[in-house]
């Protein structure tokens, strides 16, 4: 009896450990972890003409997503996310979406710019500076990365590479 008890005992650790909901151990380099406050930031809209700042953005919950054109992850996310945007957040009233392409390996604007038209996106775009300012402030090595900060500016949840559709609130 007792070794049955043992293998059944022995079993459930296993399993609680094969399938367990661990984070991403990548998560660990980043620059904020879950629950720690995000300090403000700056960026600027792909046109330039918009800039957003965390602190403009008290009291809404900001979906902030690094991304590129060439990545398979991040082009297979932006097909989800897709042309249709408006339909799939228009009852979240509270979210502001900054989805941040960047000067990352072979991106720049104008094939940023190519990318979005051609795939008839809708979602807002905004594009890092030259020097990966924001990039770096978050510490993203993965793209895509995704942070959900919430109204408060604290980290809320956070996705490495498979990006936004594992988040708690995106599924």
């Amino acid at each position: 009896m007792k070794k049955l008890f043992r293998v059944v005992l022995l079993m459930g650790l296993i399993f609680n450990f094969g399938f367990s909901e661990e984070r991403d151990p990548r998560e660990k380099k980043l620059t904020y972890m879950i629950g720690e406050k995000v300090q403000d930031f700056e960026v600027k809209s792909l046109d330039g003409k918009k800039t957003i700042t965390l602190d403009e953005l008290k009291g809404k919950k900001v979906f902030l997503n690094f991304t590129t054109t060439w990545c398979p992850d991040c082009i297979a996310e932006k097909k989800i996310f897709g042309p249709e945007y408006d339909e799939k957040f228009k009852n979240m009233e509270n979210l502001e979406v900054i989805i941040v392409f960047g000067p990352y390996k072979t991106d720049n604007r104008e094939k940023v710019e190519k990318y979005i038209k051609e795939n008839n996106y809708k979602f807002p775009v905004y594009y890092d500076t030259e020097d990966k300012d924001l990039h770096t402030q978050f510490g993203v090595i993965n793209i895509p990365t995704t942070f959900l900060i919430d109204e408060n500016g604290v980290l809320e949840d956070v996705n490495v590479e498979s990006g936004y559709k594992n988040m708690k609130d995106f599924k």
